[in-house]
């Protein structure tokens, strides 16, 4: 078609494209692509698998920033190595934490023995009307029951008295975790400086002074909520104590120490702890339980309100709700050592996100101050 001089050129249709298909695409494109699918799932295959060794080196790791204070003083006090220091720290910590399982796991093994033993005739003199929990055991039909499954009570009994394989396996690996974490705990702590040095390397010089300022205030976090949460619990369990002797319950070291270990766990720990305490008085005398309500309930509000603020105001101020989400997932993920890592965890990942934060900035102020380069 001739085009006329000063007329618009009119528009061509334009030719089909040619579709590309999968022998247009260059063979090391499928290459990369596969081996990037191939290596995510190796990595996930792996980390499924060395699940357990990762929780081990995240329980030591912790440990190791909670006792760094304790070990630097030990050191700075007796003047000498810091393999000493460290010995003398965690063998010190080891030997109250044993004795202090060792008061609480003997008599609750016991106790459930007994219980399991004893729960027939237990619950027969209750369906006669003895005991607080007589016309409960009556309206609920428990004799009946309890007389079905007697055999099933009795091997269960016979179950906590014996040894089996499956709980000598159990003890077994309990035994190698705390070991596992006991000799990683020990190098994370003698190699602190090695470590230190390592990880810096790998930042550029001028980020160091702020990557070191980070990793203190994010030990520091962690090591103070930690120490907190141990005082807190330690509180909580002799003032529970304190109740217990006081009102006659059974066994109130048992439950004071229970009372204790539960109130570690965030959130929901203070009120199982409570629930089992307040039971066991309710089980001496309803005059106990409703002592021992009234007691936790306001003991509760005060650790809450005033014992909390007071012990946690130089750790990290977390939200609420990245609260519960951080301890839904670590009890999903971790069980219940992630249930009590997840807030230092999160208090850590929170001075580190603000540290970066405030660096972007101060790169910003640098740049508008001196004025773009180039």
């Amino acid at each position: 078609m001739v085009q006329l001089l000063g007329t618009p050129a009119l528009p061509t249709p334009e030719e089909p494209r040619h579709r590309q298909g999968w022998a247009d695409v260059p063979w090391r494109t499928i290459v990369a692509s596969v081996a990037v699918v191939a290596a995510a799932a190796g990595a996930i295959a792996l980390v499924a698998i060395t699940l357990r060794i990762l929780i081990w080196i995240a329980i030591a790791g912790f440990f190791a920033i909670v006792l760094a204070p304790s070990v630097a003083r030990v050191q700075a006090r007796i003047r000498g190595r810091r393999a000493v220091a460290t010995s003398i720290v965690m063998f010190s910590s080891a030997i109250l934490v044993i004795g202090m399982l060792t008061v609480f796991a003997l008599p609750v093994r016991s106790q459930a023995i007994s219980a399991a033993t004893d729960l027939p005739g237990t619950i027969d003199a209750a369906a006669e009307g003895k005991g607080p929990v007589g016309q409960s055991v009556q309206k609920l039909h428990l004799q009946s029951f309890v007389r079905d499954h007697q055999s099933d009570i009795q091997n269960w009994a016979d179950d906590l008295k014996g040894s089996s394989f499956s709980i000598a396996r159990r003890v077994i690996n309990v035994v190698v975790g705390i070991v596992t974490v006991f000799v990683l705990t020990f190098l994370f702590l003698t190699q602190s400086t090695a470590l230190s040095k390592a990880a810096t390397a790998i930042i550029p010089e001028r980020r160091r002074p702020a990557a070191r300022r980070a990793a203190a205030d994010a030990a520091r976090a962690i090591s103070g909520y930690m120490l907190g949460n141990l005082l807190i619990s330690l509180i909580a369990g002799l003032a529970a104590l304190a109740c217990l002797v006081v009102l006659g319950v059974p066994n109130p070291i048992v439950l004071a120490l229970w009372v204790a270990f539960a109130d570690l766990v965030p959130l929901v720990g203070a009120t199982i702890g409570a629930a089992l305490a307040v039971f066991a008085a309710f089980l001496h005398s309803p005059t106990a339980g409703i002592v021992a309500v009234i007691f936790f309930v306001v003991y509760q509000q005060i650790e809450n309100s005033a014992l909390q603020p007071m012990v946690m105001s130089r750790t990290v101020q977390v939200n609420p709700l990245v609260v519960i989400l951080s301890v839904l997932i670590g009890v999903e993920v971790f069980g219940i050592t992630g249930a009590l890592l997840a807030i230092p965890i999160v208090g850590a990942l929170q001075v580190a996100v603000r540290a970066g934060w405030h660096e972007y900035h101060q790169d910003h102020l640098r740049i508008g101050a001196n004025g773009p380069t180039g």
